[in-house]
């Protein structure tokens, strides 16, 4: 009962920093800091849901498997927004 209350905090708190980071890419005014609010809301939003899952799960190769996931998305959300920034400032 614990963990599911937990979990759905975390969903929920996911789902704010999701919805921060969309609104930030809506409402800031340059490029760069429609980056950095996507980048790092998504990236922090996808963790407290992917922590949020790990709760909800009791098998240790869901969790590892969710933690993959998650390690990926820090990745390539790093890689993407160096990309663009820098593709911007190049162009």
């Amino acid at each position: 009962m614990v963990f599911e209350v937990l979990s759905i905090m975390l969903m929920f708190i996911g789902a704010f920093f999701l919805l921060a980071g969309s609104v930030g890419l809506l409402r800031l005014g340059d490029s760069y800091s429609r980056l950095h609010a996507l980048t790092k809301a998504d990236v922090l939003g996808f963790g407290f849901i992917v922590l949020s899952c790990m709760l909800s799960t009791s098998l240790f190769s869901n969790w590892l498997k969710l933690f993959l996931i998650w390690l990926l998305v820090i990745s390539y959300s790093a890689l993407v927004g160096y990309a663009l920034a820098n593709r911007k400032k190049n162009a």
